[in-house]
């Protein structure tokens, strides 16, 4: 005969199993749905092995550990700070010396730099090294140094920021390129370069004489740009009054060719009437309104001819 506490302990053992049976199906059931949102990729392994990338939706896989899924982010922005202790508010951190940099001429500035990046390949990023955060942080570290000293204290506190983030970006992406850390760098930013306050008087100092440099610069050119089209104008008319008086002096000559040619001809025909002429005219351009007296050496006369008649031919 069973006793009544033997059947209540194997009602016990068997309700326990029960309990157990049904928080493992459960378990099983909820660790195979997962869900990939939109921007998010997700990475199916099977016994460890990348198996399938998932798109956005609700998916069905078999329980840990058969298969696993990491579900990672491509479109969403990430940020490296150097320099600050909180983005937000800007606040640096003393205890940070990441941002302190020495320059190509042996200067010291601060430097806070905002680094934006993102996952291009969710395998290279999650498989192709241990840290990938870390390694781009150190390669950031590194090509913000590089640049640094390849530059002036001078130009980076004034307008060779972007030069620099230039430099910077290219270096980022020259050193990464070798790991293949699956991430794409899209910008960097230096939001602000400062020098120590030990020495920042005398960087004040000296951007007030870059800046009056500058004020003097564009002086120079206003008043450049006011004078050079005056004298550009002066230049023209004189060039134009040039090519002016030789188109008078051309015309002029050839007229006189001309006139001398006609002259010549009728020297060929007639030469002493000619030379009488060309006498004549030249009297009266030379005594204008006298009485020209001509003497005949042959019968010793003196006949006063009038000029206008042998110029008219009378």
């Amino acid at each position: 005969m069973i006793k009544f506490s033997e059947v209540y302990k194997m009602f016990s053992y068997t309700k326990l199993l029960a309990i157990l049976l049904i928080i493992m199906i459960t378990f099983f059931i909820f660790s195979s749905i997962y869900t990939v949102k939109e921007g998010e990729v997700g990475v199916l392994r099977t016994f460890g092995k990348v198996t399938d990338f998932t798109k956005p939706g609700l998916h069905l896989k078999f329980p840990y550990p058969v298969q696993d899924i990491d579900v990672m982010n491509v479109s969403r922005s990430n940020l490296i700070e150097v320099g600050f202790k909180d983005v937000e508010n800007t606040k640096r951190n003393p205890q940070n010396h990441e941002s302190q940099l020495v320059t190509g001429d042996d200067g010291i500035i601060l430097v806070d730099l905002l680094v934006e990046w993102r996952i291009s390949d969710p395998y290279a990023y999650l498989f192709n090294a241990k840290d990938p955060e870390s390694i781009l942080k150190n390669s950031i570290l590194s090509s913000l140094q590089s640049a640094a000293s390849k530059s002036t204290a001078d130009s980076i506190l004034s307008d060779g920021k972007t030069i620099v983030q230039n430099d910077i970006k290219k270096d980022i992406e020259k050193n990464i390129s070798g790991y293949n850390l699956g991430v794409e760098l899209l910008s960097v930013k230096i939001l602000d370069a400062k020098p120590p306050e030990e020495i920042k008087p005398a960087f004040d100092a000296v951007s007030d004489a870059i800046e009056q440099k500058n004020i003097l610069i564009n002086k120079a050119e206003e008043y450049r740009n006011q004078k050079v089209p005056a004298a550009e104008g002066e230049a023209n008319k004189m060039i134009k009054e040039a090519e002016a008086y030789k188109e008078e002096r051309i015309n002029k000559a050839k007229a006189e060719t001309d006139s001398f040619n006609s002259i010549y001809k009728e020297y060929k025909m007639s030469k002493e009437v000619t030379k009488s002429r060309m006498l004549i005219e030249a009297l009266e351009e030379i005594l204008p309104g006298a009485n020209i007296y001509i003497m005949d050496t042959k019968n010793g006369t003196l006949n006063n001819i009038p000029t206008g008649e042998i110029k008219g031919e009378k």
